[in-house]
C-alpha cells in the first residue's frame, strides 16, 4: 500500500473518529439532561416542592434515576477501549496440534492472518475493523452511536442498553405523560392563532414538504408554538406547569431514541439466538455468498452429541482419521449455531475472553449437526439446523 493510500486512510478514520466523538458528547448529553429533568425538575421541584407529595416523588426519583444511571454507566463501558478491547494477542498455532474442530479458510485447512495488521493470526469468528484500524475476536458490529466495537465480550452491555432505554424512557413518562399532551395542546393553539406563524409556517406549501414532510409540519408547528408561549411564562411556576420547548425536546428526542433502540435490540438477540453475528448476518442475506471451510483435525478427540455436549472419548476411535477432514459450509448453515439455550447461555452466561490476560486460546465450540456432515458426509445425519 502506498504513502498516499495510507494517508488517505488515516484521514478518512480521522475524520469517522470526530463525527462519532461528536454523538457521543450528544448520547451523554441527552443522558444527562434526562437525568437533570427527572430528577430535580420533576421529581423534586415539581412533585415534592410544588405539589407537596413527597413519596411519589421519592419514588419516581428512584424509578428513574437507576435505569437512566444505569444506561450511562453501560454507555461509557461501551465507549471505552477503542484501541485496546478484545485485540488478539495469540501467535499462530500448528494447524497439526490442533485436536478441536475449527473454522478455516480454505479447503487446506489453514488458518487466517491479517494482512493489515502485519500477518497476525486472525483467530476464528475475528474481524479487522477498518474505522478502529485493529482486528476484533468475536467481532459482531462497529456502532457508529458509542464509537467503537460491539463483541461478543461486550454483547451484555450492549443488550443492557438497549433495554434499558426504552425502560428509563417509559418509567420516566409516567408523570410526563399529561402535562406534556396538555403543553403541546396549547403550543399548538398559540401557534394556529398567530398571524406571522399561520404566514410563514401553515399557509406556506413548503411546510408539507421540508423538515420531514406532513409529520414534520406538525412537530415544526409545535414548536414554533412553544417559542410564542416562552414570552407568557411565568417566573414563580416549574417547568411542568407551563408549556417549555426543553421538555418538549427531550422527550421527543427520547422517543426516537427509544423506539431505535427496542428495534436494535429485538433484531440483535433474534441473530445471537441463532448464532449469527451482524455480521454474519449481514453476509448470509448478501447476494455474494463468502466461502466459509470447517476442519476437523486428524488428532481431534471428541464425541459430539445431538444437544451439542462435546467429551473426550477414551479409546479415542470416533473422529480420529489418518487425515484432517475439511468441508465447505453451505450457504443456509449456521457454523456456531450451538442451540436455543446454548446460545444465549454463550452471550449471557459464559466467562468473558481476555486475550491480553490469555496464554491459550479458547477455540469456540461449532454447530454438532455441520460437524457430523463434514466428518460423515454420507450419513443421515447431514441435515442442518437452519431453520
Amino acid at each position: 500500500m502506498s504513502s498516499t493510500t495510507v494517508q488517505r486512510v488515516l484521514n478518512g478514520r480521522r475524520g469517522t473518529r470526530a463525527v462519532e466523538f461528536c454523538i457521543q458528547l450528544f448520547v451523554l448529553s441527552v443522558i444527562a439532561f434526562g437525568l437533570y429533568i427527572t430528577s430535580v425538575e420533576v421529581s423534586f421541584l415539581w412533585i415534592i416542592v410544588f405539589r407537596r407529595q413527597t413519596l411519589v416523588g421519592g419514588l419516581y426519583l428512584i424509578a428513574t434515576f437507576v435505569p437512566l444511571s444505569a444506561a450511562g454507566l453501560n454507555y461509557v463501558s461501551l465507549i471505552k477501549g477503542r484501541r485496546t478491547h478484545n485485540v488478539p494477542r495469540y501467535l499462530m498455532p500448528d494447524i497439526d496440534d490442533l485436536t478441536e474442530p475449527y473454522e478455516c479458510i480454505d479447503s487446506e485447512g489453514h488458518l487466517a492472518s491479517c494482512a493489515k495488521c502485519d500477518g497476525v493470526w486472525k483467530p476464528p469468528r475475528t474481524h479487522h475493523c477498518s474505522t478502529c484500524g485493529v482486528c476484533r475476536m468475536e467481532f459482531d458490529h462497529h456502532c457508529p452511536w458509542v464509537g467503537n466495537c460491539v463483541t461478543r465480550n461486550r454483547m451484555r452491555n450492549f443488550l443492557a442498553l438497549l433495554v434499558l432505554v426504552p425502560v428509563a424512557y417509559s418509567v420516566s413518562m409516567v408523570q410526563l405523560y399529561h402535562p406534556l399532551v396538555r403543553h403541546i395542546s396549547l403550543a399548538l393553539d398559540a401557534s394556529h392563532q398567530d398571524p406571522w406563524t399561520n404566514q410563514m409556517w401553515w399557509d406556506w406549501y413548503g411546510s408539507w414538504i421540508f423538515f420531514g414532510g406532513p409529520f414534520g409540519r406538525w412537530i415544526f408547528g409545535t414548536a414554533l408554538g412553544f417559542r410564542i408561549l416562552k414570552t407568557r411564562r411565568r417566573t414563580d411556576l416549574p417547568l411542568l406547569e407551563q408549556p417549555n420547548l426543553r421538555l418538549f425536546s427531550i422527550c421527543s428526542i427520547g422517543l426516537l431514541f427509544s423506539l431505535f433502540a427496542l428495534i436494535l435490540a429485538i433484531w440483535t438477540l433474534r441473530d445471537l439466538l441463532r448464532g449469527l453475528t451482524t455480521l454474519d448476518a449481514m453476509q448470509q442475506k448478501g447476494s455474494n455468498h463468502v466461502s466459509r471451510f470447517v476442519c476437523i483435525p486428524k488428532n481431534a478427540s471428541c464425541e459430539l452429541h445431538d444437544d451439542g455436549a462435546q467429551d473426550n472419548l477414551d479409546n479415542g476411535n470416533d473422529l480420529h482419521s489418518r487425515y484432517s477432514k475439511v468441508g465447505a459450509v453451505l450457504p443456509a448453515e449456521r457454523p456456531y449455531d450451538l442451540g436455543f439455550w446454548a446460545n444465549l447461555w454463550d452471550v449471557f452466561g459464559r466467562t468473558p475472553r481476555h486475550p491480553a490476560n490469555e496464554a491459550k486460546y479458547r477455540w469456540p465450540k461449532l454447530n454438532p449437526i455441520l460437524v457430523r456432515r463434514i466428518h460423515k458426509p454420507g450419513s443421515s445425519e447431514s441435515e442442518s439446523i437452519a431453520n
